[in-house]
């Protein structure tokens, strides 16, 4: 079989297909892999096991250079007997299940989103996978409802198959320093000699982090305003971005506007973020609409207190007041209200995090998640 990727850059959907491919049984499976550019930190990971990968860039989908790419890939597909094809990603899908289906190969096309964007032709090119796909694997219920309302594929079709956590609990009660990675260097300066425990432990200050792409459907502009209101009450508060994209230059302004640069710390793609989502007195996703967002389950694995907002697959994740905090999307006000409650909230702490550390380990495991996509094989196979 093929796995076929966009590319290997820190990414959630990125994240869970290298883990994948490191876990498949090689004494089941013939298990290659292809991209459409083999660039990306998360590459490194799987070096050893697929040291060659072809490339099938791709510049648009509209002039000679994606035929030239369409060709290449079903050749590759029909020279290498390849069984299925396994696509991980929107682009990867459309051009992925064009060329299998002119090599008779059979298709598992994944979703991990509600809705890619606003953009007709991304509504048109995810019709076309869902209807060449054999299968289509999604993460949450949500995303499985969504697309069977939208009509694009017929619930049959649809296979759920969880996100698995990585190392579950494993960074639970670790003590990591972080001064030098979320304070400039004004302020580690200024709080030399200080340890961090004991300046939380007087209610000093609070480290309210979000994991994410930089990029509009995460909802960066209410969390920021949201951090602008509990500053008001808890002026010590650190705000933590980790994740990098198209809207830096924006949240970096917006920043700036509200007067809290001092406060909030962006610190790029970090391939430490499952460490620093342990430190996090609080982790927030502001997200418009979501699949299953990783950084809550690795939130609520490490046992980190979570703020979200009630959207897609999070409503999955979370109970309101029994595994995590909700709030409804595009409302900072309301954001800022139950950040604060939930920082407040000493009285249940425990109990809500033990809570969302059991949901977890009951649901979403990583071994979990490599049996489930093994056996989804398996059924195709035993089809053919």
């Amino acid at each position: 079989m093929l796995h076929f990727i966009n590319s290997f850059e820190i990414g959630g959907t990125e994240r869970q297909a290298v883990e994948l491919l490191k876990r498949l049984d090689p004494e089941r499976y013939d298990v290659r892999l292809a991209a459409l550019r083999n660039e990306g930190p998360l590459y490194k990971e799987i070096e050893t096991l697929f040291p060659d990968v072809p490339e099938f860039p791709l510049t648009s989908f509209y002039n000679a250079n994606a035929l030239k790419q369409l060709t290449r890939l079903r050749r590759l597909m029909v020279r290498e007997k390849i069984d299925i094809l396994h696509a991980h990603d929107f682009y990867s899908g459309f051009l992925g299940a064009i060329a299998a289906r002119m090599a008779g190969v059979r298709v598992i096309a994944c979703q991990r989103h509600l809705q890619l964007s606003d953009r007709k032709v991304h509504d048109l090119g995810t019709r076309v996978i869902h209807r060449l796909a054999r299968r289509v694997l999604v993460n949450s219920e949500a995303i499985r409802e969504r697309i069977v309302e939208q009509g694009s594929a017929r619930a049959e079709k649809i296979v759920v198959v969880r996100n698995g956590v990585l190392n579950l609990g494993a960074h639970a009660g670790r003590v990591l320093d972080l001064e030098a990675s979320l304070l400039p260097e004004s302020e580690i300066i200024e709080r030399a000699g200080m340890q961090a425990g004991r300046l939380r432990s007087q209610g000093c200050f609070q480290r309210i982090g979000m994991v994410a792409r930089l990029q509009p459907v995460k909802g960066h502009r209410f969390f920021l305003d949201a951090a602008a209101l509990v500053l008001r009450r808890q002026p010590g508060a650190q705000f933590v971005l980790v994740g990098d994209g198209p809207l830096r230059p924006e949240i970096e302004e917006h920043i700036a506007r509200l007067g809290i640069a001092n406060r909030v710390h962006l610190l790029g793609d970090r391939a430490d973020a499952g460490l620093l989502i342990s430190e996090f007195d609080l982790l927030v996703l502001a997200s418009l609409h979501e699949g299953s967002p990783n950084a809550v389950m690795e939130a609520m694995a490490a046992g980190t207190p979570v703020v979200a907002t009630e959207v897609g697959g999070t409503k999955e994740l979370i109970t309101d007041g029994e595994t995590g905090y909700l709030a409804p999307p595009a409302d900072a006000e309301a954001l800022a209200k139950r950040i604060l409650f939930a920082l407040g909230d000493e009285a249940n702490r425990a109990n809500i995090t033990a809570a969302a550390r059991s949901r977890i380990a009951a649901s979403y495991g990583m071994q979990r998640m490599v049996e489930s996509v093994e056996q989804l094989y398996d059924e195709l196979i035993d089809a053919s």
